[in-house]
This record gives C-alpha cells, structure tokens and sequence, in this order.
C-alpha cells in the first residue's frame, strides 16, 4: 500500500514539473491555455484560476496535459486569435513543445545538485580481494587498496567508483586509478573491458576485485509476492539462521548459497518472533541461470563500521557542474538502453512499468530521502526522454512534425497528422502492454 502512495507522490509531482514545463513556455509565448490537467479523464477537482485557466485532478493518473487555445481544436473568437497556438511562429511552437520534456531534466540536475551538496552517504572503495590473474592483479593492484581517484575524479564510495569504472565498460578503453596502497599514493592504468548494458553488474568480478563489505545480518527485509521466498513461508523480519544443517551469520554466505542452488530446494532454518522455524526454501534460476527467491535484507539490523564510512559531497558551486555531468550520464545510458532495445542487443525483459516503478518508489522512498530524491531524478530523466521519442502522441512526435514543416515550408496536412496520431496511439499501447507484461511475469512468473 505505502508503495503505492510513494508511486503517486512521485508521479504527480513529475507530471506537474512536465507539464509546468509547456505551461510556463506557452505563457511566456503569449498563448492562451485553457486547462492544466494531472491526470487524464473527466475531473475530480477543478477551479478556474484568475488567469483565466482551469486547473484539474483527473482520476487517471498515468500523465496530464495542457490544453491551448487552438482553432483546429474548436472556434476561437477574433479577438483572441494571436493567443492561439496554430497562429504562434514556428519557433515558438517548437519552444513549448520541448518545453515539458526540458523541465523534467532541470529537475533532474536540481535533484542532483541537492544530493551531492547534502551528501550521499556509501562505502570507501576498498579492495577486500584480488584475482591473482585479472586485470587489475596485472596492473600492479593488492587487496588492501584503496580507490582514491578514476581518471583524476575523487571516488570516495564504491558508487562512485563503479559509475566511473562503468563509463569506461560501455567502451572498451582504459581507466587510470588513483589508489592509496600501503600508505602511499599510487597510479594504474587498466584496461576495462567492454561490457553490454545489461551486463553492467559483472563490471568488478570482469577486473577481478571483490570490494570490501561489511557484514549484513541477514535479516529478510521485503519480500515479492509469489516468489520463491514468499511461497516458502519467509516474512519480513525472519533472520536465516541455516540451510541443511549449515549456520550462516551474515547476508552475503546467504547470497553465494542461494545463487548456487538454483531449482534446488534446501531445508532452512529461521529465527521469528524469537521462535525458531523450519522451512522449505527452492530458489528459482534467474536469466543467468543463478538462483534467486525474491527477498531483500533489511539493513536497519547492520551497522556500517565508521572505518569504512564515507560520503560522496560537493560546495554548492562545484555540485551545479556535478549535477549537470550526472544527468548527462544518466540520460545517454538510458539512451543506449533504448538503443540497445530495438537493435536487440538488449532485452526488452528490462522494461518496467506502472507496478515496477510502484515497487521501486516504496523501496526506495523507505530507504530514507536520499535515495527517494535520486529515485525520482532517475525517472524524471527517463520521463523526459520517453517523451522526446519521435512517437506521434509524444512531445517528440509534435517536434518530427514542427521539423518537417520547417524543411517543407508548410505545415504537415491534416490527414497525415491524423495517421501518425493513430500510428503513434498503436505504438503507445504496444509499448504500455510490453511494460504490464513484464510487470506481471516478475509478479508471477
């Protein structure tokens, strides 16, 4: 439930900002908005605005919508004709149309720029492990180092350090680490290896560094229905105790064990309400064939170790740059991940929709506000961008078209905008359907 109130947080505030984006832009342009709606449908809630708008809450709230004066729209009296929107120059008509999707990242840079000034709080990069032949070991690197510096950008978390590594991986090319190693400053050259987006998760077992984590109790934290772990029995606040008779004190034993006994049912043991049970436990294979149950860990059992304690921060003129890079490199991943989709490359198993956003929202939002802030800049970005998708319906669809006529020299006809609206509604619903789709094998598939 609590996820769901999160998702509606979420998403009527980045509609507001989107949709903000075109009102403000066609008011500065002169044009007469009629209506700002979030949400689509007839409304719950409206009031006329001493500007002249009506302001409403629709009850479905999977987007909103600014409506403008406009004669292909409806008869607009004489005197009201320079407000209309087909009368506005092309530039301005193309202005509030990249409108929306431009408020979404300046939110998103505010969001980061907020984050990085307060300060994210992570875990000092330091290398519990080397594998003695990876490339990393070659380089010169032991366990016991410290990651200062990617490219001569501080990395001060392991976050930070894997964002930097990562940007090399989608390459191919060389990184230069800046490391602290016995007490004094080191530099290496490494060849990253190139790595698929959805392959991003290897990116420190490919160098060979296992990172140095405190130990998490393994307290079961949420648990997704119908996965293995809920049809096992698990609950929220179980500690695992055993499997087959073997003790595991902490949440990592309990992963390695879990990934490495796909589709094979183990008999555990679990600690809850200071009784202990016996349970049946099968974990499912995974695409990469490892097995998983669907449970999360509850880390306010762990305490994170001052030693290792650190924080990615930034002066509040040194984040506005930080902000800006961030969003840039959140919005060219996502571009490739879309990319990535319809050259094949990458699955389409990766998109999420209405009920994987809905979960995110509530993990990330009970997670406290750092991470709900950054949750929310991620899919601002991501909303942006959907939006600028040459897709007829879309923000993107209108610019196709506003381009168009600026090369022709006059406005697409009528007929042809009609079609592409229908062809743009088709694609939309197909796009919509995949997402549910997706959602609802996670759910029960």
């Amino acid at each position: 439930m609590l996820s769901l109130v999160y998702f509606l947080i979420a998403l009527s505030l980045l509609i507001v900002i989107h949709e903000y984006g075109h009102f403000w832009v066609a008011r500065r342009c002169g044009v007469k908005v009629l209506r700002f709606s979030v949400g689509f449908g007839k409304p719950l809630w409206s009031k006329l605005g001493r500007d002249g708008t009506e302001y409403a809450l629709a009850p479905i709230p999977l987007g909103g919508y600014v409506k403008m004066l406009d004669e292909r729209e409806g008869n607009v009296p004489e005197a009201e004709l320079e407000q209309a929107f087909n009368r506005q120059s092309l530039p301005k008509r193309m202005a509030i149309v990249v409108a929306g999707p431009a408020a979404n990242l300046a939110f998103a840079i505010l969001a980061y720029w907020f984050l990085f000034v307060v300060g994210i709080p992570g875990i000092k990069p330091i290398v519990a492990d080397v594998d003695p032949q990876s490339i990393v070991s070659q380089a010169g690197m032991v366990s016991g180092d410290q990651i200062l510096q990617v490219d001569g950008r501080d990395t001060p978390t392991w976050n930070s350090a894997f964002k930097a590594l990562l940007r090399h991986a989608e390459q191919g090319d060389e990184a230069t680490l800046t490391v602290l190693s016995g007490g004094t400053q080191q530099t290496f050259s490494i060849a990253v290896p190139q790595l698929a987006i959805d392959e991003a998760g290897r990116l420190f077992s490919e160098l060979g560094i296992t990172p140095l984590r405190p130990e998490i109790a393994p307290v079961l934290g949420q648990i997704v229905p119908d996965s293995p772990a809920a049809n096992a029995g698990l609950q929220e606040g179980d500690r695992l105790l055993s499997a087959d008779g073997r003790e595991l004190n902490n949440w990592n034993d309990w992963v390695a064990l879990i990934q490495q006994n796909a589709d094979k049912t183990m008999q555990i043991s679990i600690e809850r309400d200071q009784r202990v049970m016996e349970l049946a436990l099968t974990p499912e294979a995974g695409e990469d064939g490892q097995g998983r149950i669907g449970a999360g860990v509850d880390t306010d059992f762990s305490k994170l170790p001052p030693e290792l304690q650190a924080e990615l921060r930034y002066g509040p003129v040194a984040a506005v740059k930080q902000a800006v890079v961030q969003t840039w490199l959140f919005t060219s991943s996502t571009l490739k991940s879309l990319w990535g989709m319809l050259t094949g490359q990458v699955s389409t198993d990766n998109l999420g929709g209405p009920i994987s956003i809905a979960q995110i929202a509530g993990s990330s939002a009970e997670q406290g506000v750092i991470s709900f802030v950054s949750f929310l800049a991620m899919i601002s970005i991501t909303l942006g961008i959907l939006n600028l998708l040459p897709i007829p319906m879309l923000d993107g669809g209108h610019l196709m078209m506003f381009i168009i006529e600026a090369v022709r020299g006059k406005p697409v006809s009528d007929e042809v905008q009609v079609r592409g609206q229908q062809i743009g509604l088709f694609l939309l619903l197909m796009l919509m359907f995949l997402a549910f789709f997706n959602d609802l094998s996670r759910l029960f598939g």
